[in-house]
C-alpha cells in the first residue's frame, strides 16, 4: 500500500502515539520518513512533550485534547 501510494504521489502520513507504536508494530522504525501526527492528551499544543520513536526524530501535527465541545459538535485539538 505504501509503495502504490508513494507511486502515485500521493502525499500521506501516519497517526499513532508513543504508547500505541510499539504493541502494534514491535517499535520498528521503517517508517520513520513520511510525516508524523501523534497524540498526547496533555491539554498542551507544544510539541516539548516529544520523545523520538519509530524513526522521527520530529513530529509534524500533535492531537493534544480530544472531544471537546465546540458549538455543540465534538471534536479534537491539533497543534501544527
Amino acid at each position: 500500500m505504501i509503495d502504490q501510494a508513494n507511486a502515485m504521489g500521493v502525499h500521506w502520513g501516519i497517526y499513532t502515539s508513543y504508547s500505541q507504536w510499539g504493541p502494534i508494530t514491535s517499535n520498528t522504525d521503517r517508517f520513520g520518513a513520511p510525516p508524523l501526527w501523534y497524540a498526547h492528551y496533555d491539554g498542551d499544543p507544544s510539541f516539548d512533550d516529544f520523545s523520538p520513536f519509530g524513526g522521527w526524530p520530529t513530529p509534524s501535527i500533535k492531537q493534544y485534547d480530544g472531544d471537546v465541545d465546540f458549538c455543540g459538535a465534538s471534536l479534537d485539538k491539533n497543534a501544527y
